[in-house]
């Protein structure tokens, strides 16, 4: 009987560049000491502090471990090694922006991104090369991040595809995305990402939800369209998921981190069924449409079909582009058919004469007596609500049609709302798919805690 999987921790390991160091947790499959020579595909992931059960048993975790464990006794992906690299942020600097921090940071935050990349490049891979059985070429070395870490991973990647040649972003901060009731989109937008020219043998997964608040599927959707556009070969090189009612937050990743790896390290396998969700009804006026046909597999892969083929039953009401935008002619009613990998779906449509990008979401939330009162509060990503008086706080916002958020209120940094037995409130729940008027009752705040380590090496992790 082979041994089972382990984890090695290297407490402080040093980046010159950076002249910090950090933890490095070393997941070595099954059997790993039992097989002699055998090589190993090599997976480095960005705030490894967070990726396994093993070393991080309480609070959020992506429980990669045990994904992998299972995936492998499953015989669904290779055995992998994986290499979680836990994050350290100064206070005055970021590693994971290489060009451009967020304009509300980049006064104070420095971009140390560069400095990150030469310690993964040459102090870290080389360590884990000369020290495991690794495969080293790029085709069998990938890098994994979500939110900010897969920011640094695309910008690593696309510089580096000798180093990698497999690129999992998980809800990749591309775009800095703020309220303004004043711009006509009633948001403001940063681009945080350069644009790489030319096709890079590279292959990439990259996927959002659909309820990450102001982590637009649409800014994720911009650089899949665009490494198409640049000779990407959707399936074979680039894989997109639009997962629906999926937060920005760990949880959620650790939820669905098993399709990258299914992507990446398993065999190809057969399209068992092809989902159409999303709004039905469509505006001659105001809020485009796209559609997301979603197509599962028989080993539990799932992604986004954008190579599916679109058919309108009546095109004068309703035609589909290629790309699946829905294009209204005239109020009525269409069915449209979509086809992908010999599978077939259908769903009808209405066609109304406007449907505004924009709705107005009123929030109210009353504070349990006894709770020390603040200035505000707030409810998920550019949500403020103001103190009006007697523990009730309140806030008016104009919100992007159909955008979800999964939110806690806090009073600030990891000041998380908390239920009535003290424990930390699960998600609250908002879809922004029409015009709103929410009222909520919150009955306290955690105060500021730290994770041990973090406390220790006067740090804090960001995704």
């Amino acid at each position: 009987m082979r041994a089972g999987s382990r984890i090695v921790t290297i407490t402080d390991f040093y980046g010159s560049k950076l002249d910090n160091a950090r933890a490095i947790y070393i997941y070595l499959p099954p059997g790993y000491e039992e097989e002699g020579d055998k090589r190993y595909p090599a997976l480095y992931m960005h705030a490894g502090q967070r990726a396994f059960k093993q070393t991080h048993p309480e609070g959020d975790s992506w429980r990669m471990d045990e994904a992998c464990d299972r995936l492998i006794a499953e015989g669904l992906i290779e055995e992998i090694i994986i290499v979680a690299i836990a994050h350290v942020r100064p206070a005055t600097a970021n590693e994971f922006y290489h060009f451009q921090a967020p304009a509300e940071e980049a006064a104070e935050i420095a971009c140390s991104g560069m400095a990150y990349e030469h310690f993964i490049i040459h102090e870290l891979k080389p360590y884990i090369d000369n020290n495991y059985l690794t495969l080293r070429d790029a085709a069998n070395t990938a890098l994994m991040g979500a939110s900010a870490g897969g920011l640094s991973t695309y910008h690593i990647g696309f510089r580096n595809p000798q180093c990698f040649g497999m690129l999992m972003l998980l809800s990749p901060y591309f775009i800095k995305a703020s309220l303004d009731e004043t711009s006509q989109t009633g948001l403001i937008e940063e681009k945080l990402y350069r644009d790489f020219s030319g096709r890079r043998p590279l292959r990439i997964w990259l996927d959002i939800g659909d309820a990450e608040g102001l982590f637009l599927p649409e800014h994720a959707l911009r650089v899949a369209d665009r490494l198409l556009d640049e000779g990407f070969q959707y399936r074979t090189d680039l894989a997109f998921l639009l997962e629906p009612e999926a937060a920005h937050e760990e949880e959620a990743w650790g939820r669905r981190v098993h399709l990258p790896l299914l992507y990446m390290f398993g065999k190809r396998s057969k399209p068992v069924s092809l989902e159409l969700p999303g709004r039905t009804t469509v505006g001659l006026r105001g809020k485009s449409v796209r559609l997301n046909p979603i197509i599962r597999y028989e080993n539990g892969l799932r992604m986004t079909a954008m190579d599916a083929v679109y058919h309108s039953d009546e095109p004068d009401v309703l035609d589909v582009g290629r790309d699946g935008c829905l294009v209204p002619k005239r109020t009525g009613v269409c069915r449209v058919r979509v086809m992908a990998e010999g599978l077939e779906v259908s769903r009808e449509y209405e066609i109304v004469p406007e449907l505004s990008p924009l709705v107005t979401v009123k929030v109210s939330a009353r504070v349990a007596s006894g709770q020390a009162p603040a200035d505000a509060i707030y409810g998920g990503m550019g949500m403020r609500l103001v103190h009006t008086g007697g523990g009730r706080y309140s806030g008016q916002f104009l919100l992007p049609r159909d955008s979800g958020y999964q939110f806690r209120f806090t009073q600030g940094f990891r000041r998380f709302e908390l239920d009535s037995e003290g424990r930390r409130m699960p998600n609250r729940h908002l879809r922004a798919d029409r015009e709103l008027e929410l009222e909520y009752r919150i009955e306290g705040f955690s105060k500021p805690k730290t994770d041990e380590a973090e406390r220790r090496n006067g740090r804090h992790a960001q995704f």
